[in-house]
């Protein structure tokens, strides 16, 4: 059975749900339309007595209901005209919407018309069962405990009830399964079929459809674990949290210390990290500062295990931070959210004792940010280090309203290099007060300037010289150079305008949830700035009055450019007036399906990571790749030249990213280029070396 939160509050009123709606009146009738239709099972039988609950496209909460009659038939009228979701609740097994999904929010939209019957057919879907029984180490039965099926791939959830001999079946979807409970009464520790802890170790268990699998548990024996914290002084650590969790830190228990930091709790034997917090400090058994690091406790079934530890003592850090370069001190830094205010030094205190990572970084943009791994920390002791920083080149503008000349605040500005334009994930550096903004640290190149503002009022632009552009061909070029400011161009904002369409497919068909934007992101982000709706329709905002090039973005489909473009570069540009909204639709085709492999010099296949095809063009993504055993899919559209760029992983600690490169006849590497066809599809082999 799965249980969402619509079915939970629709199973207390399920009695209810028989009582159909009122009928309506003849007026009413003629103004509101009705949902009728057949419900079978599986197998093609009547399905009887299921609750059928109708849901606004848009919303959550149930408009109408009924149930079934013995034919498998139902009818919800009283329906303003308009789309709407339908859901099916048989008692004890998975609910499903229409058409066949397991989610509301993949649900298929029906429309309904003011006086007249929408029918909407729909089958159960076939389902096994997972059956059993739960006893004690005794061997006697354990009523009254949920047990949870939780589907490895899909994290769909189906779940039961023990009986009074322990037993329990799950009607749940076909799918692999792990199968866990909470045993002990008031604790949300979890077990694991088979007496695990945790995920790691516990058993999949496949269900097919009309099958039953077994699946028989014996709950692991309850031990106590009791203990005591104290501070560094040896007083009592009281009201701290004390968190309890498996060897490979998963959750298990937690509890807090009494006025004389004690504790005590019950936990399944096995073997347990403990961690305690208080104010901003968090330590682990014993005496260590990452749970990596804390020692392992052992827990019995029927024994008490007693622990005691004591909050380590602290010292600080005193850095100094001088120029890579030059060896110039430099005056404005912050270590971790201490900040020295221009004079060199920065003191960070009350640090445990123990190794830490330290965060160096300059609030004014001059200095590329470090990290000082491991710096030890002694009780009661100051360590003094000097740090190299490296500088880095800043441009400084300012940004006004191009009618009034009035500075803008809360305007961000990106600064990039030539084929590295990207739709970030959150902002960069915005304007203060007066408009005035600087953006660094850059390494030394020549950049081009774009600006979100971040309310509606204002689009953004490619910043050129006399005021805004939607093509970064005409945005100015901003020299920037090491260790120096350079002023960019003012940046003077527009009034924003709007695009509207719809996105079918190549039979016109609306599609659902593709991404629009003006550039692309990162894969895998979910980086866009508008998606169509359950009738393929999307608005983007914020966009300048200049014409723009968008970007549709959706599996199966390859990336197109407005026009049916495959580059930025070359697509048909969309005009956008500042106070009103253009229009325009856009239908896409799965293009060239590009198949490739993704090893090492040796032969050994990547495990894990994607694969990204860029235009040779703009740098733009054209299709990206998830890598599965050394393979790799995606679509992209040509004809056009594209390089590929690799985030890819090859075993625990095994990682490598990169552009691809080949070697050239003088042994030299260079980056590869590929020609995708305007059709057909195409295959690649990437050979990647591991250093």
């Amino acid at each position: 059975m799965q249980l969402s939160p619509a079915r939970r509050a629709l199973l207390a009123g399920a009695v209810v749900a028989a009582l159909v709606l009122p009928g309506a009146t003849p007026a009413q009738a003629a103004a509101t339309g009705a949902v009728s239709g057949r419900l079978t099972t599986s197998a093609g039988t009547p399905a009887a007595e299921v609750v059928v609950q109708i849901y606004p496209a848009g919303g959550y909460e149930s408009i109408g209901y009924t149930n079934t009659d013995a034919d498998g038939n139902y009818t919800v009228d009283g329906l303003r005209a308009g789309s709407y979701r339908v859901g099916y609740f048989p008692w004890l097994r998975p609910e499903q919407y229409y058409h066949q999904k397991s989610q509301m929010s993949d649900a298929e939209s029906v429309t309904v018309t003011a006086g007249a019957t929408t029918t909407v057919d729909e089958q159960l879907f076939g389902t096994g069962t997972i059956n059993g029984r739960l006893v004690d180490a005794h061997g006697r039965p354990v009523p009254s405990v949920s047990i949870s099926a939780n589907e490895v791939d899909t994290y769909g959830w189906a779940g039961a009830l023990t009986d009074e001999d322990g037993r329990f079946t799950i009607n749940a979807l076909p799918g692999r399964y792990r199968v866990s409970f909470n045993p002990i009464e008031g604790s949300y520790q979890t077990q694991y079929v088979p007496g695990k802890l945790d995920e790691e170790g516990a058993s999949v268990f496949e269900v097919k459809v009309d099958a039953a699998t077994e699946v028989n548990e014996t709950v692991l024996p309850v031990g106590s674990l009791t203990g005591r914290f104290t501070t560094a002084s040896g007083a009592p650590l009281a009201d701290a949290q004390v968190d309890i969790t498996t060897a490979n830190s998963y959750g298990g228990a937690w509890t807090q210390t009494d006025p004389n930091g004690e504790f005590s709790v019950q936990v399944l034997q096995g073997s347990y990290k403990v961690g305690v917090s208080t104010g901003d400090r968090q330590q682990y058994y014993r005496g260590k500062l990452t749970p990596e690091a804390a020692d392992v406790v052992q827990v019995r079934g029927g024994q008490q295990t007693t622990i005691a530890d004591s909050l380590l003592g602290t010292g600080s850090i005193t850095v100094k931070a001088v120029d890579s370069i030059t060896g110039a001190p430099v005056a404005t830094f912050c270590a971790q959210s201490v900040c020295s205010n221009g004079t060199g030094t920065v003191t960070v205190s009350d640090l445990p004792q123990g190794q830490h990572d330290i965060f160096l970084y300059a609030p004014d943009g001059h200095y590329f940010s470090r990290q000082l791994d491991g710096v030890r920390v002694k009780a009661d002791k100051t360590t003094t280090l000097t740090v190299k920083l490296r500088p880095g080149a800043v441009i400084s503008t300012t940004i006004v309203d191009r009618q009034t000349g009035a500075p803008l605040s809360d305007v961000c500005l990106d600064a990039f290099l030539p084929k590295q334009a990207t739709l970030r994930d959150g902002n960069g550096e915005c304007s203060d007060s007066n408009g005035r903004i600087q953006v660094g640290p850059l390494t030394a190149g020549s950049y081009k300037l774009f600006a979100t503002p971040q309310n509606n009022a204002y689009g953004r632009q490619w910043v050129g010289a006399e005021g805004g552009t939607g093509d970064e061909r005409q945005a100015v070029t901003v020299v920037a150079s090491v260790g120096q400011v350079a002023t960019g161009p003012q940046v003077r904002m527009d009034r924003a305008g709007k695009v509207t369409g719809t996105v079918t497919d190549v039979a016109g068909k609306p599609l659902t949830s593709i991404d629009i934007s003006v550039l692309t992101g990162h894969p895998g982000l979910g980086v866009q700035d508008a998606s169509t709706d359950e009738h393929g329709v999307y608005t983007i905002g914020r966009l300048g009055p200049y014409a723009w090039p968008l970007v549709f973005t959706g599996h199966p489909y390859a990336n197109e450019w407005s026009g049916d473009k495959h580059s930025r570069f070359t697509a048909t540009p969309v005009t956008v007036t500042a106070g009103a909204t253009a229009t325009h639709n856009a239908q896409l085709d799965q293009g060239v399906e590009l198949t490739g492999t993704f090893r090492t010099p040796d032969g050994t296949p990547f495990t894990g990571g994607f694969v990204v095809a860029r235009s040779a063009d703009t740098g733009d993504i054209a299709g990206s790749g998830w890598i599965s055993e050394g393979r790799f899919e995606t679509r992209l559209k040509g004809p056009q030249r594209v390089f590929f760029t690799y985030e890819a992983s090859l075993g625990e600690g095994q990682q490598v990213s990169g552009r691809y490169l080949v070697t050239q006849p003088d042994g030299s590497r260079k980056l590869a280029l590929f020609t995708v066809p305007a059709s057909g599809s195409m295959s690649v082999d990437l050979v990647v070396p591991v250093n």
